[in-house]
């Protein structure tokens, strides 16, 4: 049964929200992956661009900008070629980004950081700017990210004071760069840069770290890569009190070790939105997807109309 979301009584302290929270206020949002985006245009001056994404088998720029890079390292007379590679892809990746992401003026983050302050533990599968930009204006005093000091994460230095809100970026995010292998950092970002701010991009040995395509196995080959993502999705796991889920499919091929970890945790309760934009028959569809998924595991599941949630309240 699909409820509102008045009719969930259980005060349910965790938040998990994915792509469809930034389609409540951007439609943008709602391609399937930064490459798609392309069409049959090139990616860049070389034919073989494109070409580096299916012989890597992924979607991800970042993953496909590190090869290049480290080909970069290695190589002995191709060092312009590869270099001029590796900008193209950059440029490719910033034009993608640009084409879907809002700019700030357009958020109403005031209203996106009212309704996550509800919860006492935040986590994300979006790598956009909107909870990003929704902290910085205004909720700096609520909200932590585990960067402090240098806007480097430390895994020795990432408890949490009670009072605070901590937001866990699971498949990272625009304004996070990895360094070296596993390195996390934060780019000092302001609103007034706006999404420019977030798109500079230097040729060194830092890149973007947001896994914004691929299939779950692959995600989850990149978090464990990564000290911070590793973190992230430890701290889901390890969940508990009550969790709801808004804007996410929780679609098996793309979000299995998602839905693995949401098992995994002690959330008794699981609350789901289901998009209201969908015809009942799909909703049905859905709500039993979801049910089979969750059939050996002893968590109660709901399901809330989206529309009725808070987050959909203000969309301008």
């Amino acid at each position: 049964m699909i409820t509102s979301w008045s009719e969930i009584q259980e005060e349910l302290p965790n938040l998990l929200f994915g792509n469809g929270l930034g389609r409540t206020y951007w439609e943008g949002f709602s391609y399937k992956s930064l490459l798609e985006l392309f069409g049959d245009r090139p990616v860049g001056r070389y034919l073989c661009t494109r070409e580096l994404f299916n012989k890597l088998n992924t979607e991800n720029f970042e993953e496909v900008l590190r090869a290049i890079y480290h080909a970069y390292q290695v190589s002995i007379d191709n060092e312009s070629a590869t270099k001029t590679l590796y900008i193209d892809v950059q440029n490719a990746l910033i034009r993608s980004v640009n084409e879907v992401h809002p700019n700030y003026r357009d958020v109403p983050t005031e209203h996106i950081r009212e309704c996550m302050s509800k919860y006492k533990s935040i986590f994300t599968t979006n790598y956009d700017l909107l909870p990003y930009w929704a902290v910085l204006d205004g909720g700096q005093a609520c909200f932590v990210d585990y960067f402090w000091g240098d806007n480097e994460f430390d895994l020795y230095n990432s408890s949490v004071y009670q009072s605070k809100i901590p937001i866990h970026f699971l498949h990272g995010a625009l304004h996070l760069r990895s360094e070296k292998i596993s390195n996390t950092r934060k780019i000092a970002i302001t609103l007034e840069s706006d999404l420019d701010g977030a798109l500079e991009l230097d040729f060194n040995n830092t890149f973007p770290l947001f896994i914004s395509e691929g299939k779950s196995q692959l995600k989850m080959n990149r978090i464990r890569s990564n000290s911070y993502l590793s973190f992230c999705y430890r701290n889901l796991r390890k969940s508990n009190g009550g969790l709801v889920v808004f804007g996410h499919d929780l679609n098996e091929e793309y979000d299995e070790h998602i839905v693995s970890a949401i098992k995994a945790s002690t959330n008794s309760t699981v609350a789901i939105s289901v998009f209201s934009g969908l015809d009942d028959s799909s909703k049905k569809m859905f709500v039993g997807r979801i049910n089979a998924l969750f059939a050996d595991s002893d968590q109660s599941i709901k399901f809330f109309e989206s529309n009725t949630h808070p987050f959909a309240q203000n969309k301008a």
